[in-house]
């Protein structure tokens, strides 16, 4: 054998090594469940080839409707309000708010759970707008708080879609419920 062809032959030996390994203990593993190292069952991989594997990422609303709401209002400075909407768990909510202003704001949950009274935050912070989903972690009312802390008036807009039943905004000391502008879709 000849320099040349010892000096092709040998890489080639070694990634037909190396595609073996990387064969036995990652792909085989994940695509088809079949583990005969033991490494695959070890760092999880065996798991992404069971096709029955439960997500968070997906969801059914089953007979829910989506809706869409949006809501225009004026804040002055120092005042706040808080809207919220009924989710039940696993239900999802698409939400873009914006604000002609810097404005603080609070994205929550308040829920009762086996008679104790549950919140949890999920954003706090100061801006002028936002847009993402959400996913009820439990049955409650999930939604935003906002403040105004400057001095001139600020104009906020919130504009969602998703499985809500009913809206409810706290303002002024009162509590006024079925504020949903949108319409459920059939």
């Amino acid at each position: 054998m000849n320099e040349t062809t010892r000096g092709t032959l040998l890489p080639l030996l070694f990634s037909i090594l190396v595609a073996a390994i990387v064969l036995v203990l990652a792909v085989l593993p994940a695509e088809f469940g079949v583990d005969p190292t033991g490494f695959g069952r070890a760092s999880g991989l065996v798991a992404l080839s069971n096709e029955e594997m439960e997500t968070t990422n997906y969801n059914e609303a089953g007979e829910a409707d989506i809706r869409s709401d949006r809501q225009v209002w004026t804040l002055a400075p120092y005042e706040n309000l808080e809207y919220k909407y009924h989710l039940l768990e696993g239900q999802s909510l698409l939400f873009d708010w914006s604000a002609t202003a810097e404005v603080e704001y609070d994205f929550h949950t308040d829920a009762m759970i086996d008679g104790e009274e549950v919140s949890d935050s999920f954003a706090i912070s100061a801006g002028t707008g936002a847009r993402g989903s959400y996913v009820a972690p439990y049955d409650g009312i999930h939604g935003i708080f906002f403040e105004n802390r400057g001095a001139e008036d600020v104009e906020i807009t919130l504009v969602t879609y998703g499985f809500y039943d009913e809206a409810t905004l706290f303002r002024d000391g009162g509590v006024y419920e079925d504020q949903i502008n949108g319409e459920g879709t059939e």
